[in-house]
């Protein structure tokens, strides 16, 4: 995810992530140097991989409040970090009162938990599964709009997120091809970019790959061109990785 201006949530203000390599060195004459890209992520990807069997099946806070916070405004919805903070705190009291973007913020923080289990234990997604998780963002909208047609595009969907590549490159050239199509077509309204963007981590996942986070104030205009979406996606790929060598142990990060 980019580099906030500010420290991540949390965080704390000595917060920034430790590079390996700058992202500008990814591009050589406007192409992207895919060698050192691969590289670079297969490193991280072998770092990370030494933090243990929890690291497998959570996430740090700060990735699902930051993450939250910005699908929700790239749909142009706004939402304050407080409601996003209250979302991540265990045993809340349930006959407390809360509004109806309060409760999506809430389903939206669990959706991705789910997601994050479900990819540790290999689960292939489910047609059925995506529909519930726009049922839980909606918060009681109807969804008579998934009529049969868009049914079978989001059956087609799933079905190519649960085949990815298997290598590496061609894998998240995919990823892009299909999240830039995924938000071009209208499957659910009012929500279609934090669906396609819930998919994209499920997509991520099913290759291997951590979850990225668009910067709403600045990547809007990228997602819809496959290109300069693909090139993004390397760049979040990569700081993503940044992020959870942070959370890892000194000594497990540093080998």
């Amino acid at each position: 995810m980019s580099v906030p201006r500010q420290p991540f949530f949390g965080a704390g203000p000595s917060y920034r992530p430790r590079r390996i390599s700058p992202n500008g060195e990814l591009r050589r004459g406007g192409e992207i140097d895919w060698p050192r890209w691969l590289r670079l992520v297969e490193r991280k990807r072998r770092l990370t991989g030494r933090g243990g069997h929890r690291r497998a099946s959570a996430l740090p806070d700060a990735i699902l409040q930051l993450g939250t916070l910005a699908s929700f405004r790239l749909e142009g919805i706004d939402v304050d970090d407080a409601t996003t903070l209250a979302a991540l705190k265990p045993g809340r009291d349930h006959n407390h009162f809360r509004s109806r973007l309060a409760m999506r913020i809430r389903n939206h923080v669990a959706i991705m938990h789910r997601i994050e289990r479900g990819l540790h234990h290999g689960e292939p997604l489910k047609t059925a599964a995506v529909v519930r998780w726009y049922t839980l963002i909606a918060s009681g909208l109807s969804i008579t709009s998934l009529d049969e047609p868009t049914m079978s595009r989001l059956d087609q969907l799933v079905r190519r997120i649960n085949s990815p590549h298997l290598r590496l490159q061609p894998a998240v050239q995919e990823i892009a091809r299909l999240h830039a199509q995924a938000l071009a077509d209208p499957l659910v309204p009012g929500f279609n970019g934090i669906l396609a963007r819930l998919l994209l981590r499920y997509h991520l996942g099913r290759c291997g790959l951590p979850p990225v986070v668009f910067h709403p104030e600045t990547d809007g205009p990228v997602l819809t061109d496959e290109s300069t979406l693909l090139g993004r996606l390397l760049e979040l790929i990569d700081e993503s990785y940044d992020l959870l060598l942070l959370e890892l142990p000194p000594a497990t990060a540093g080998v």
